[in-house]
């Protein structure tokens, strides 16, 4: 069975290249607060709002605005939908440093 086609505003390479500054924005954050999302990308604007609760972080909304701060709906679903793996990997990359961080806490107790 065929991928549906959606017809979007952005290409390819803008929607990578949005995916690339989202997740970008999301490492340069603290990780327990991050902070939204929202940017004016040429003729387009971005906005994400997050979640973080209990150590998870989760997309709140987020918007494809075109020039005229109308709604791009396509843009819209395959930006959330790009998003979603990005976030699994980031809330992964999160537990593992906060289980390596309770290791190295766990052996000073031990050796000390």
């Amino acid at each position: 069975m065929g991928a549906l086609k959606i017809e979007c505003y952005c290409n390819e390479r803008q929607m990578t290249g949005l995916i690339k500054s989202i997740t970008s924005h999301l490492y340069n954050s603290d990780g327990i607060d991050v902070p939204d999302y929202d940017d004016v990308i040429g003729d387009i604007r971005v906005c994400v709002s997050f979640d973080a609760y209990m150590d998870t972080v989760n997309v709140k909304a987020s918007e494809i605005l075109d020039k005229d701060w109308d709604l791009l709906y396509e843009d819209t679903a395959v930006l959330t939908s790009r998003l979603k793996p990005v976030l699994a990997e980031y809330n992964r990359d999160g537990k593992e440093a906060r289980e390596q961080a309770r290791n190295i806490d766990d052996d000073r107790y031990t050796y000390a």
